[in-house]
Order: C-alpha cells, then structure tokens, then sequence
C-alpha cells in the first residue's frame, strides 16, 4: 500500500517538472537538397547507347569573332522603280476589263492599260513638245534597255565564276579534300545566278519590244488614231501606284503607273557612328527575324554595296548598306528586319555544337557530359552551361565544363527525356 503511494506520488511529481519545462521546437525545418548534378548522372548499358545513337566531341576553346544584331529597313534600290508614262495624248481603257490596283504582282511585258491616242482630225502630226516629250519617253525605256544588257552581262560573267567555283568544289569531293556541303552552296549560288540571268535575259527582251512598238506607232512622226496603244510592264515586280483611271484623258509624257522589281532589294542599316569602327563593314552579314531566329536559312546573307552614303546627324548614327536576294523573302519596302553583323574584337570562348545545347522550362542551358565509360555502362551527368550566342551549327559558351571534355551531340534530346520520364 505504501508503495503504491510512493509510486502515484513519483508520477504526479514528475509530470509536474514535464509541465515546467516543455520541449521546445525549431520555428523553422530547413532540409538540405542535393546538388543539381547528383540528381542528373545517367547510367545507361552499351545497348542502349547504341540505341539512342549517342555520339559525343570534345569540348573546344578557340577564338570567335562577336557579333551585333541591329534593326535595318528594306528599302527598293535604285534604278529598279520605273514609271511609265504616255507616248502620246489619249484617253485610258482596262485591258480585258481588267485594270492594275497599286500592289499586285506583275510579270514583265503583262498588259495593263490601253491608250487610244487622240489627236485631232486636221492635225495627226505631233507637235514639236510633243515629238520632244515622246522622244524624252524613248529615251528613258532606252536607259532601262541598256541597264538590263548591263544586267546580263554581269550574270553572264558571274556564272561564268560559279561554274569554275562549282567545278573546283566537285573536284575537291571526288578527291576527298573538300566536303559535300561546299558542293551545293556552290552549286546553289550558280542556280540563283542563272536565274538571275534568265529574269535579265526576259526584262531586255521586253523592253526592246516595247521600243519596237513605241518605234511603230512614231513612225514618220505620225500617229495612228485608230490604233490603241497596249501598255505593259517594263518589268517583273509590284504595281507601287497607278495615278490614272479608265476613261481618263492623259497629256503626253503624263505619268501613268510605277512598277518596282522587288527581286533584289536593299536593307538600310543606321548605326552609331561610335560603333562603326567596332564593326567588319566589308564582311556579309546574316538576316535574322525580329525574334533572333536565322531568316531564310544560313546560306541567306546581304551583301554590302556601295550606295549613296546618308546619316542622321540627330541621332549620330551612319547608315550601311546592304543587297538581299528577295525572290523567296518577299520583303516590302519599309518593313524592319535585323542584321547579325560580325565585329573585329576577337575573344577566346568554348564552343560546341548547337544540337548539344539543352533548355529546361525556366531557360537554363545545358549539356551532357560523358563521365566515364566501362563494361558495365556509360555515364552521362547534366551540366549547366551559360550559352552566349548561336553562329550557324556553333554554340558559343562562356561557362561551362573543362576544355577536352566529351560533350554529347546525337542523342542529347533522348538523353534529356530518359532523364525525366520522357524517353523510352
């Protein structure tokens, strides 16, 4: 009995010290993560690295050449816009009821209006400003006439380069010297120069037959006032503007309509006059997209030229010039556009194949490492890499592993998807 006295009395004692002293908790529970590459080592067999076709390179460090982007505007070059204008005084008709709206594509030697000339019953001959301003219009289709024999002559001597470039570059194929993609950039610049040529080769037949028949209706300074004249395009490209209407009366020498070849056109560049020595002017530079991306593929360059030097003294900005074959951008005049222009500095970075580079759903960039390689398998760990910019198939990183080590290219998407559930 008097034990268990003592023992009731040892437990109410003691939950009473309990009671005092409580045991104290954290205010706060901080777990420690594992690092971000203890999380992504992949160890795969020799079957399935053959599988996913995996294929590493060494990581390289040379020197690279940087590069800006600046925003330029497409612009029509000069001597491509021709306006027509009328031989002779006469009234205007549709062709076909058919009449040419400012913007729509036309093609060389394409109808697009009528003239019925009109003069007088008692007076069929021209009057001397009248003789004069036909003869000004003649003149005028006969400096385009001698820009496009100009035009076929040098397609015809660039072709005549291409040719030997395309020849040299097969040459060095067959012979295991040169690689396969030199072969068909060679062989593409030599289609676009033949087309080039051929679209020359239509625009100086055009025109030759538009001074014929502009040479008939003249003919003993007298004009026919039963015989409309058809007017065509001078060129392949846009309508600009059309200022007439059907069953409007047109003076001589009146302008008629504007047709721009928008073939080939110009991207005008401003630039901070600080910057221009910074950057390698005489070097083609490649288009891009309002959003970084390549425009056109690779092999899309502008060339610069010499144009009628301009510059803005308000914003002391310079503007460069530069040509762009725009048979298959379509690029308008005005529209804004962006051109990657190489720069003289010069800096030592890594580099890596494109296809290597990896991003997460926050924009990280990574890579896969080849750790090490046994019997048993291979193992790949994720590193995270600081990726500068993109050149072409080249990666630019100024972060990332040592220099030499085993980078996967092939099959880092795969590895990527294995990773996290994604793969097979």
């Amino acid at each position: 009995m008097n034990a268990a006295i003592g023992s009731l009395l040892c437990i109410n004692g003691c939950s009473d010290k309990a009671a005092q002293n409580p045991i104290k908790k954290a205010p706060a529970k901080v777990e420690m993560v594992p690092h971000e590459t203890e999380l992504a080592t992949l160890t795969l067999t020799s079957e399935a690295v053959k599988r996913l076709a995996i294929q590493v390179v060494p990581l390289e460090q040379r020197e690279v050449s940087r590069h800006r982007t600046l925003a330029g505007e497409a612009s029509v070059p000069s001597g491509r816009s021709i306006i027509a204008s009328a031989p002779v005084p006469g009234v205007i008709g549709a062709v076909n009821n058919v009449f040419p709206q400012p913007g729509s594509k036309v093609v060389a030697a394409q109808p697009l209006m009528i003239l019925q000339p009109m003069l007088s019953p008692e007076r069929d001959v021209p009057t001397p400003a009248e003789q004069f301003q036909m003869t000004g219009a003649k003149a005028n289709l006969m400096v385009a006439l001698v820009t496009a024999q100009g035009e076929v002559a040098r397609s015809e001597s660039e072709i005549a380069g291409l040719q030997i470039a395309r020849d040299r570059a097969a040459k060095l194929l067959a012979d295991r010297a040169g690689s396969r993609r030199a072969l068909d950039d060679a062989e593409a610049l030599l289609g676009v120069s033949r087309s080039v040529l051929e679209a020359a080769k239509q625009r100086e037949v055009e025109l030759s037959s538009l001074l014929k028949s502009l040479d008939k209706a003249n003919a003993n300074g007298r004009v026919d006032p039963a015989s409309p004249l058809t007017l065509t395009a001078p060129v392949a490209g846009v309508v600009r503007n059309v200022q007439v209407s059907p069953g409007q009366s047109v003076t001589s020498a009146a302008p008629l309509f504007e047709v721009v070849d928008l073939s080939t056109i110009w991207i005008r560049v401003p630039v901070y006059v600080d910057l221009l020595p910074k950057l390698k002017r005489e070097q083609a530079v490649r288009l891009v997209s309002l959003d970084g991306s390549t425009l056109g593929g690779s092999s899309q360059v502008g060339k610069p030229i010499a144009a009628p030097p301009t510059a803005d003294a308000s914003s002391s900005s310079a503007d460069l010039y530069y040509e762009v074959d725009n048979r298959e951008l379509n690029l308008m005049p005005g529209q804004r556009i962006g051109i990657d222009i190489p720069m003289t500095s010069v800096t030592e970075a890594f580099v890596v194949p494109s296809s290597a580079i990896l991003y997460d759903i926050y924009g990280g960039t990574w890579v896969y490492v080849q750790t090490s390689k046994s019997d048993t398998g291979t193992k790949f760990t994720r590193s995270r890499v600081l990726l500068e910019w993109v050149e072409g198939d080249s990666a630019i990183i100024s972060k990332g592993p040592a220099v030499g080590t085993l980078i996967v290219t092939d099959g880092a998407a795969e590895l990527f998807g294995t990773e996290f559930g994604a793969g097979k």
